[in-house]
């Protein structure tokens, strides 16, 4: 029977945290559906529960109710992978060039869907319609950190606290840098749409 115990360890025992192998580890030792459910932090905006967290790795089971989001953000230089337990999720891809940060992709992420969260990958997440909670069980290598949040609305970038979450920070104790005004939101997704 898999459980969370089996999966760090197989963790632990690995010499190698490519994305490719991340993925072959959760996949043989995927935890109970139960297990991971019974330690989800049901809150908004969104709950985070820290599983494991050394200098290789971190798990970390991720929470968004109906309604709950993440503000746009990366996992600084950490690779990643997450799988689905429950729930659906509006997945937003952005990249950021030369001043612009380009929303360039929205998919719905769905349980039982295992996802790759790419080096440098930017990105934001959204329960907009799933009436049960998307729960999420995250594997990343080496840990976040250095994570940068993006705000929309004044093209500000904080990079906040290795404890903080991937929130836009109310107090400065949780930001250790903050530089104004660095880039323009454009939707690329939204304009191809109304383009088309």
């Amino acid at each position: 029977m898999n459980t969370i115990d089996a999966l760090l360890q197989a963790l632990e025992n690995s010499e190698d945290y490519r994305i490719e192998t991340l993925e072959r580890i959760l996949e043989q030792n995927l935890p109970l559906r139960e297990e991971i459910m019974a330690i989800s932090a049901f809150e908004l905006p969104y709950g985070r529960s820290m599983i494991a967290l050394n200098d290789r790795y971190e798990v970390i089971v991720g929470c968004w109710p109906k309604g709950g989001w993440c503000d746009v953000h990366d996992h600084g230089t950490a690779i990643g992978i997450v799988y689905a337990y429950s729930g659906e999720i509006e997945h937003f891809r952005y990249e950021m060039h030369d001043g612009i940060l380009d929303l360039l992709e929205r998919a719905t992420m769905k349980a039982h869907e295992c996802v790759r969260l790419e080096s440098g990958m930017i990105h934001s997440l959204q329960n907009i319609s799933s009436e049960e909670p998307y729960v999420g069980l995250h594997i990343y290598s080496p840990p976040t950190s250095d994570v940068r949040v993006f705000d929309l609305k004044t093209g500000d970038i904080y990079h906040v606290t290795d404890d903080y979450p991937a929130l836009i920070p109310k107090e400065s104790e949780n930001i250790v840098k903050h530089e104004k005004d660095k880039f323009v939101f454009r939707n690329s997704v939204h304009s191809k749409v109304t383009n088309a």
